[in-house]
């Protein structure tokens, strides 16, 4: 991988660790977790989101499947440093929400870093 695909897929997991995160602030509290089941789809919804952006990514930039892993590795850091700061600082960035929420947050983006590595850890199809 290059400095430029890593560049890259950090770009777009930053993109999507974002996109998440401001899902959650934006319907966290209200809508998010007023029911299980509803928090769970939405969780495993974003799942599919950050994982269409990798895969996306990995696609247009030519990667193949049994290379991904440094790519997903570098997808996913700015989300994990990112997450790392948002939940030692929940309370200051989202003052009106339950202190129960830090770990529905945390939860709802473990789901996505799961998904990615999944994925990523996916081997090529085998040749007949």
């Amino acid at each position: 991988m290059s400095k430029q695909d890593g560049l890259i897929f950090a770009g777009a997991g930053l993109g999507a660790w974002l996109a998440a995160t401001l899902f959650y602030a934006a319907f966290g509290g209200g809508v998010l977790e007023s029911a299980f089941w509803f928090y769970a789809i939405n969780a495993f919804l974003a799942a599919a989101f950050g994982t269409f952006v990798f895969h996306i990514t990995a696609r247009l930039r030519q990667i193949r499947r049994g290379r991904r892993t440094l790519p997903m590795l570098a997808f996913v850091a700015p989300g994990l440093v990112g997450s790392a700061l948002v939940i030692g600082q929940f309370q200051a960035l989202m003052p009106t929400a339950d202190p129960v929420s830090i770990g529905r947050y945390g939860a709802f983006l473990a789901v996505l870093f799961v998904a990615l590595a999944a994925s990523a850890f996916e081997r090529p199809p085998q040749k007949a």
